[in-house]
């Protein structure tokens, strides 16, 4: 069984791969393509794993392989999914907890490429969570869910507020229009699912670790690209919903281990 969700995790990346190429751009699926030519792969290529296995992993075009991103995507869900059933087996947890997965690495995909976290994407799968908070067993109460959703919209909301002030203060004080904010739209709503996934208390860890990965983030640019590189520029953004990710994913996966260790501290 385990190999049954390797392999639907393998098909289900390659789906997310096209979803990565498509949706950020075309804002429409279409059929998979040389990221360097635009010419459409074979029927063999969609997938990268398929390609790379029947040595059809070079574009018949230009030449140019399938991208090393396909691939690890591919890998990942398929990882993803044999790890989801080993843990909770033939559940409806597990479903769950697949269709969440597969969230979290489309949306850690086209934030860090195209540093966007887009509605068409977070909005179904928060219908999903919804449904969630009544269906799953790891809630005791479907209202653990929907207060640990409102919690994590209206955290980040604020702090969605609070960055764009600091961004027009800022953009004032220079004499200069500054375009970055620290967070975005689409980090409100994407933790107000992590929320939902989550419930409360877990999602007041999950932004912890969250607001902790990306802050150690902040600082190793920082430091490498200032005192190393010489080349740091100020109100330099970074894509801020992975690491939105890593605290709700561990949470999700391990929120439980996770709070017995905390309580009896």
């Amino acid at each position: 069984m385990v190999w049954i969700l390797v392999l639907l995790g393998l098909m289900t990346g390659a789906l997310l791969n096209l979803l990565a190429d498509s949706l950020p751009t075309a804002y429409r699926v279409r059929r998979p393509r040389c990221a360097y030519c635009g010419c459409d792969r074979r029927l063999v290529a969609w997938s990268a794993v398929s390609a790379t296995l029947t040595n059809n992993h070079r574009c018949r075009h230009c030449g140019a392989p399938v991208s090393l991103r396909h691939l690890l995507v591919e890998l990942v869900t398929g990882l993803l999914f044999a790890f989801c059933w080993l843990r909770t087996g033939a559940s409806i947890r597990t479903v769950f907890d697949i269709v969440y997965s597969s969230a979290f690495v489309l949306i850690v995909v086209t934030d860090i490429e195209h540093r966007l976290i887009q509605h068409v994407i977070t909005l179904p799968v928060i219908a999903v969570a919804l449904v969630g908070a009544f269906l799953n067993p790891v809630f005791d109460s479907p209202n653990r869910a929907l207060l640990g959703g409102a919690i994590g919209l209206g955290a980040t909301f604020a702090l969605y507020l609070l960055g764009g002030l600091f961004v027009r203060v800022m953009s004032r004080v220079r004499g200069q229009a500054i375009s970055e904010v620290a967070f975005g739209f689409g980090d409100v709503v994407l933790n107000a699912f992590i929320g939902l996934i989550v419930g409360v208390p877990h999602i007041i860890f999950a932004m912890t670790i969250g607001f902790l990965c990306g802050g150690i983030a902040a600082t190793i640019l920082l430091l490498v690209r200032g005192l190393i590189q010489r080349r740091y520029k100020l109100f330099t953004a970074i894509p801020y919903g992975p690491f939105l990710i890593v605290g709700g994913a561990a949470m999700l996966y391990y929120g439980r281990e996770f709070m017995s260790w905390y309580l009896r501290r």
